[in-house]
C-alpha cells in the first residue's frame, strides 16, 4: 500500500534525509527534480546576501556525493517513476557519465536544453560565445513503464495552411476552396483569424509513392484524374484521409489546442525548451537570489510532462523551495530536503503558499488560493513523523 507521507520540508543533509526515508518510501516517489550545487568553483550568495554557500567541493568528491545521492534516488522512485537532474556545463557530461552508471544507460530518455539567459552590454567576456543554456537530464527508473504525458506548447501560426474551405457543411465531393488572405475579414489580424476557424484552413501535402501505403497511393492518382473532386480514404482506427489533386488536404485544426486556457496554435514539445520566461525571477515566492534561481513555469512543466495529481514530488536540494511551492500549486504532494540556510527561505515561501499569499510564478495559472498543510521537520526527528503518519493513516 502506498504511503500517505507528503508535504514535509526537511532541514539536514540530503544522503541522511534519504536513509531515513527509505524504508516508508521505496519504490514509491513519482518524481524527482534536483538541481544540485554546480561545483562552479564559486561562492553563491542569495537573498540579499544573507544566505550564501560555497559551491567548490572538487570535482572527485562532487562526483562521490552526488553518486551515492543518484543510488538512493533511484531506489525512492516508483517504476513509473522519473528522475531530473539540473545542471550546466560545469559537471554535466560527468554527471550523465555517472548517471548512466547508476540507472543503466537505457534508462536515460532525454537531455533537455534550457534557454536560461540572454547576453546583455554588461555580460562578462570570456573566451567563447556566450553560455546561454542550462540542461536537465533525464532518467527512468524503467524505460519501458516511464510515464509520460504528451505535451505541447504555443508556437506563431504556421502561414503554410493558406487555404480555406468556403463549404464546410457540404458532402465531402463538393467541397470548394478560397485562400486564408481572402476569407479574413478586413481589419482582423489574420493569425487570429487562422487559429479561430482552424476546422476550416488546411493544406496540401505531397504523397509519397514509396512511404504512404497502397491504397492511400491508389486514391492519389484517382484523384489526379479527376483534379475537380476530393476524395475520401478511411484508414480503419486513424482518421479518414482527404486527398484532393494528387496530394492530401491536412486541416489546421490538428495544430490548435487550448493552452492554459487560451487557444491557440501549437507544437509538439521538443528537447529545446525556449519559451520559459527566466525574466523577473526576483519577486517570484518573495525570494531573491543573484545566482540559481529557477522558474516556477519549469517545474511546472516537470510535473505536466511525468505526474498527475496526488503524485509524490521529491526535491533534496531544494534551495528556496521552489519545486515544493509548484508542486503545492499544482495539487502533489512533496517531499524537500535543504541543508543550509535556504531551508528558513523555503520554510517562509510555502507558508505564504499555504496561505494563498503568494501571488507569483504559476499561481494564476493553476488558480491557486491557498490550502493544504505542511511540515517542517529535521533529520533527527523525522522517523518519529514518519511512525506518526503511519500510526494515524492505520487508523482511519
Amino acid at each position: 500500500m502506498s504511503s500517505a507521507l507528503g508535504n514535509l520540508l526537511i532541514h539536514g543533509d540530503a544522503a541522511a534525509a534519504l536513509d531515513a526515508l527509505m524504508p516508508s518510501l521505496e519504490g514509491q516517489v513519482d518524481v524527482v527534480y534536483i538541481d544540485p550545487p554546480y561545483n562552479t568553483g564559486g561562492v553563491i550568495q542569495s537573498h540579499g546576501a544573507k544566505v550564501t554557500y560555497a559551491d567548490d567541493l572538487g570535482h572527485e568528491a562532487w562526483l562521490e556525493m552526488m553518486s551515492g545521492v543518484l543510488e538512493r534516488l533511484r531506489r525512492l522512485l516508483s517504476p513509473t517513476g522519473s528522475l531530473f537532474v539540473h545542471l550546466d556545463d560545469n559537471e554535466l557530461d560527468y554527471l550523465k557519465v555517472t548517471a548512466d552508471g547508476v540507472f543503466g544507460r537505457r534508462h536515460f530518455v532525454n537531455r533537455v536544453t534550457i534557454a536560461a539567459r540572454s547576453p546583455s552590454s554588461f555580460s562578462t567576456v570570456n573566451r567563447g560565445v556566450f553560455k546561454a543554456s542550462e540542461y536537465l537530464l533525464w532518467y527512468a527508473k524503467d524505460r519501458d513503464q516511464v510515464r509520460c504525458n504528451p505535451l505541447r506548447v504555443p508556437r506563431a501560426p504556421d502561414r503554410a495552411y493558406g487555404m480555406y474551405l468556403l463549404n464546410p457543411e457540404a458532402p465531402y465531393e463538393e467541397w470548394r476552396f478560397s485562400t486564408v488572405r481572402k476569407a479574413c475579414p478586413p481589419g482582423m489580424e489574420r493569425d487570429r483569424f487562422q487559429v479561430q476557424n482552424a476546422a476550416r484552413v488546411c493544406r496540401l501535402a505531397t504523397i509519397s509513392d514509396k512511404k504512404a501505403g497502397r491504397g492511400t497511393v491508389e486514391v492519389k492518382h484517382r484523384s489526379k484524374a479527376d483534379p475537380a473532386r476530393v476524395f475520401k480514404f478511411e484508414r480503419p482506427g486513424l482518421s479518414p484521409q482527404y486527398i484532393t489533386r494528387g496530394q492530401q488536404l491536412i486541416f489546421y485544426d490538428k495544430q490548435v489546442v487550448s493552452i492554459d486556457g487560451r487557444r491557440c496554435a501549437s507544437r509538439p514539445l521538443t528537447n529545446i525548451w525556449n519559451d520559459l520566461r527566466w525574466e523577473g525571477l526576483s519577486r517570484e515566492g518573495g525570494v531573491t537570489f543573484r545566482k540559481g534561481k529557477k522558474p516556477e513555469s519549469l517545474l511546472r512543466r516537470v510535473l505536466q510532462l511525468t505526474t498527475e495529481p496526488g503524485d509524490l514530488v521529491l526535491d533534496c536540494f531544494l534551495g528556496s523551495g521552489t519545486a515544493a511551492a509548484v508542486a503545492h500549486k499544482c495539487g502533489r504532494r512533496w517531499i524537500g530536503v535543504e541543508s543550509g540556510d535556504h531551508a528558513e527561505l523555503a520554510r517562509q515561501r510555502l507558508e505564504a503558499v499555504v496561505a494563498g499569499q503568494d501571488p507569483t510564478g504559476v499561481t494564476a495559472l493553476e488558480s491557486w488560493t491557498g490550502g493544504g498543510r505542511f511540515q517542517t521537520v529535521t533529520v533527527e526527528n523525522l522517523g518519529d513523523v514518519i511512525n506518526l503518519t503511519h500510526s494515524n493513516a492505520e487508523t482511519r
